[in-house]
């Protein structure tokens, strides 16, 4: 089995504009995650909440470009699946994929090998 990290992306916009909505969309999440979890290959995730800062060597931003975007982070969820096709497969799944209100990123974490001198 391979880790794999699902980015979800969400319109920001929209979340901070209908709590309701928004708790809605979290218990389907949840449901989804919940069968992950039965079928072994949830590892674990978390929602994010909508703001943050970008930092840089020499800045720290509260506001920018990010913020105007439509688009955002608003979770992420690590996963095992066989390959990457099985966890794009996993991934389709996700009911707010299917209904087309979010999109999942999939990508594999690189396996890191420890060198002993």
């Amino acid at each position: 089995m391979e880790k794999f990290l699902l980015l979800v992306r969400e319109d920001i916009e929209k979340l901070r504009q209908s709590p309701d909505e928004h708790n809605i969309r979290i218990q389907m999440m949840t449901r989804w995650v919940e069968s992950l979890s039965d079928t072994g290959n949830y590892i674990g995730g978390e929602p994010l909440v909508t703001f943050g800062r970008y930092v840089t060597k020499d800045k720290v931003l509260s506001d920018g470009p990010f913020i105007e975007a439509k688009e955002s982070i608003s979770g992420y969820i690590f996963i095992n699946a066989e390959n990457l096709d099985q966890a794009v497969a996993i991934t389709q799944t996700c009911p707010l994929v299917q209904n087309n209100t979010m999109i999942i990123e999939v990508r594999p974490v690189m396996a890191l090998t420890t060198q002993h001198g």
